[in-house]
């Protein structure tokens, strides 16, 4: 006897496998970052933040898909593991997007099917109504992304840019109402996927510093760059997580969705943004810790951790009717790390330091 096709309530608690997945989604992350890695000039970032925007959109879109799906069943399980391996499929052909060969094609379609699944997996659930009106959209969007895999390579940037100004666009054509939004369930997934993000940014700093021949600058550069992870999770975890699912859980439904929507999806791209720009610019920090840093590699870490704190301070904004400006100010003082790193990756990453922790030093004195 098949199993019966019932609506699920929102989940309470992350299951394993979107943890599972989450790793495919990180993994996916590391592949956008290695077009930044290989290409560290101003096209490089533009590519990258195209591409953070098309993926970070379907990622949220399993988000709230798995906040109301029963993953305990057979069918939800296997249409999961699907999705993952499209988005798998998807990150392996990433590095190579833009350039001549069949990989433009197998990011396309594997996108492709990422939203099939995605649509296909809400229509068992609450979410079905929902789904029915922005799914089309997401088609839409998903084959923009297959031309662009077929246009010139030089072409390709500007029709994905195409593809992410459909997605983000959606909710406002055709609205977002019908989906649940379980809060505990949501912000738990949400920074669960933002610490196994920041995990990967440690091993990739650990992995550049353990070529390095000399003791201390391979002991003292992974310190710093650690140091600077450790206080992006510390402005997020030590409060904000907590408060955002308190928040989220006070409001009605309908105000909800779209709460959840300016702050785990708009304002938390640009933390993901930022934390993946700033652990390229670790890297590189990193690998010249007693030399003078050049053209964007100078800016990369400075500008991804001053996106990570305006990302914070949206994510905050979003939920409340106030602004932390003592984030906005950290954002513009973290740019000093600039002038540092002509002078080496070891001054800029200190300085990070500094200024980070000057922030959540008044933000804890703040009570």
């Amino acid at each position: 006897m098949s199993e019966p096709r019932v609506a699920a309530a929102p989940a309470e608690r992350v299951r394993t496998l979107e943890l599972f997945f989450d790793l495919v989604f990180v993994f996916t992350i590391t592949q956008v970052a290695a077009v930044l890695t290989a290409a560290p000039d101003g096209t490089g970032l533009f590519r990258t933040v195209v591409l953070l925007g098309l993926v970070w959109w379907m990622y949220g879109g399993y988000a709230w898909l798995t906040n109301s799906l029963d993953l305990e069943r057979t069918g939800p399980r296997l249409l999961l593991l699907t999705g993952m391996a499209a988005y798998f499929v998807m990150s392996l052909a990433v590095p190579r997007f833009f350039d001549d060969g069949p990989f433009g094609l197998v990011m396309g379609l594997a996108y492709l099917v990422v939203v099939v699944v995605h649509a296909v997996g809400f229509l068992g659930t609450s979410g079905r109504a929902g789904i029915a009106r922005i799914g089309p959209v997401n088609v839409l969007g998903a084959l923009l992304v297959v031309t662009a895999g077929i246009v010139p390579p030089d072409a390709r940037v500007w029709v994905l840019l195409g593809a992410v100004a459909v997605a983000w666009s959606s909710p406002a054509l055709v609205g977002i109402g019908g989906f649940a939004v379980g809060a505990g369930h949501f912000v738990e997934r949400h920074g669960l996927a933002l610490i196994i993000l920041l995990g990967e940014s440690i091993i990739a700093v650990g992995t550049a510093a353990s070529h390095d021949g000399h003791v201390l600058t391979m002991i003292a550069g992974p310190l710093l760059a650690l140091a600077v992870s450790a206080s992006l999770w510390w402005l997020y975890f030590d409060r904000e997580e907590r408060d955002s699912e308190a928040l989220l859980d006070e409001m009605p439904p309908d105000r909800r969705g779209r709460a959840a929507l300016a702050s785990f999806g708009h304002s938390y791209l640009v933390i993901i943004a930022g934390v993946t720009v700033a652990a390229v610019g670790m890297k590189k920090a990193v690998t010249y810790l007693d030399e003078p840093l050049h053209g964007l590699a100078l800016w990369l870490m400075p500008l991804g951790v001053a996106g990570c704190l305006v990302g914070l301070a949206l994510f905050h904004r979003a939920l409340t009717p106030s602004w932390p400006w003592r984030r906005l100010v950290a954002a513009a003082a973290v740019l000093l790390c600039v002038p540092a790193g002509l002078v080496g990756g070891w001054l800029m990453l200190a300085v990070a330091v500094v200024v980070l922790g000057a922030l959540i030093g008044g933000e804890r004195g703040r009570g």
